[in-house]
């Protein structure tokens, strides 16, 4: 079992479960997202509240025209303003002054907005001047309140920062005001081996939903630590103190110590919620949808040869991580190839004869529907490759050394690579770098709206050349 450092620098011991190799309860991504929903609820109530009670006070009701015209118009736009200038940040929740002038900063701005979009609209004859004057002291003064003792909670829920850090020590010791946690490499039994996917999943489950991953290690062993961790979708930067000197651009700061940013995530944390919820749309609607033609298939194939209705294959995922990708089988089950090292070809003996039919559809992929909702696969992005894979003679990532970056994200269903037309055999070297070449295409430009296009650009390549 590895030993891991607690935030307060004290040496403890963590779980290390030498099946799935993931550290346990560093994460604080569940942390993060209840409090910000937490804190949307109490600036409600602390906004709300303070105006219907100024009404019963004032105007000797709780709720009437008046209140709902005023809460109608100060809410929204207090919600708008606060977005814009990062109210609801952990980073600035978590620090009461900060926190409490955002917010107070927002609910002024919206007060005075609304209150010049009644004037200019002649509106303002549903509001009362006492309810407004009272309700905008009010509401401030229970609003700084709420946020002074919400932030002191968040910033114990979140141990001080809402970032989870965590520092690889290979070697090198890391400042002594180190509070991340801490993974020293030889308990954790991990090696920076572009060479051994294994050893690659380790260190993405050692390093699995963290935000940010500080590499401490000796010069000589960073530019293999860098490549390790480039699909790693998070920040890692690499201690470098002999940075300090040269006041560089793209490096920044670690306990006064200064670092090299080596690879950030593609992806905000407001862009994976994005991805995910369309995920989750997107995978749910297709299996009610497809549920006839699954069940069809299903049948098909229990009927056409021996063997489980489905195939599961190791293939690797995002953070270098391996999972279990789902596919409708397609092979006879005693020449069925687990790791993909001889991939299929036009008449291979191997598959049977459902198989060509729903290979040369891409049906047999539809099972990975339930990958994503499993959340191991996302509907569009680089497709996952199994450990075995040959371009020509050599493995995937003998090709390129950039081979490991496609990983930064969740393997898809389809991809850019796929609509591009690069399916089927990679015979050559070319015929891989091709497809990583649009992977990491992708990688750089995402958008929602670009997975809607190449969702709907893959109707047009179902049925493919190379897809058998």
């Amino acid at each position: 079992m590895a030993t891991f450092e607690s935030k307060q620098g004290e040496s403890e011991r963590v779980s290390f479960d030498p099946v799935a190799l993931a550290p346990r309860g560093i994460s604080k991504q569940m942390i993060r997202g209840r409090l910000v929903l937490l804190v949307l609820a109490v600036d409600l109530v602390a906004i709300v509240a303070p105006i219907v009670f100024a009404a019963w006070v004032h105007l000797g009701y709780f709720f009437g025209v008046r209140v709902v015209s005023l809460l109608t118009l100060v809410l929204p736009l207090y919600y708008l303003i606060a977005l814009q200038i990062k109210a609801f940040s952990l980073r600035n929740i978590i620090k009461p002054p900060r926190s409490m002038r955002k917010a107070f900063s927002a609910l002024l701005g919206a007060y005075a907005i609304g209150l010049a979009i009644t004037f200019a609209t002649r509106s303002n004859e549903e509001l009362s001047r006492v309810l407004v004057a009272t309700g905008c002291l009010l509401s401030g003064v229970s609003l700084i309140l709420a946020r002074a003792i919400f932030a002191d909670l968040a910033a114990r829920a979140l141990g001080g920062t809402p970032a989870t850090e965590i520092v690889i020590v290979d070697g090198v010791e890391p400042p002594p005001q180190c509070t991340a946690t801490r993974v020293d490499v030889e308990g954790a039994g991990i090696t920076p081996n572009l060479n051994d996917p294994m050893m690659l999943h380790r260190i993405g489950e050692c390093v699995f939903q963290a935000d940010r991953v500080i590499i401490s290690c000796p010069p000589e062993r960073r530019g293999k630590w860098a490549l390790a961790l480039k699909g790693a979708g998070v920040q890692v930067e690499v201690l470098a103190p002999e940075l300090d000197a040269l006041g560089a651009i793209g490096t920044s700061q670690y306990h006064g110590f200064a670092t090299a940013v080596v690879a950030v995530g593609p992806l905000s944390g407001i862009d994976r919620v994005t991805k995910r919820v369309f995920d989750l749309i997107v995978a749910g609607g297709m299996l009610i949808g497809l549920l006839p033609l699954l069940l069809i298939v299903a049948i098909a194939i229990k009927c056409d040869s021996r063997g489980p209705i489905l195939f599961a294959q190791q293939r690797v995922g995002q953070g270098n991580r391996l999972f279990r990708m789902l596919k409708f089988r397609s092979m006879y089950v005693a020449q069925a190839d687990a790791s993909a090292s001889r991939l299929v070809t036009r008449g291979d003996p191997r598959v049977t004869r459902v198989g060509w039919l729903i290979r040369q559809t891409s049906i047999d992929e539809l099972p990975q529907l339930l990958n994503v909702l499993r959340g191991e696969m996302s509907i569009v992005g680089p497709r996952p490759h199994a450990t075995g894979a040959l371009a020509g003679r050599a493995l995937y990532w003998e090709v390129s050394a950039h081979y490991w970056n496609r990983h930064a994200v969740k393997p898809g269903l389809t991809g850019l690579a796929q609509v591009r037309g690069f399916r089927g055999n990679t015979e050559t070297g070319a015929d891989l770098l091709n497809r990583l070449q649009a992977d990491l295409a992708y990688l750089e430009s995402w958008t929602v709206w670009r997975d809607v296009i190449l969702v709907l650009q893959t109707f047009k390549v179902l049925m493919h050349r190379n897809a058998f």
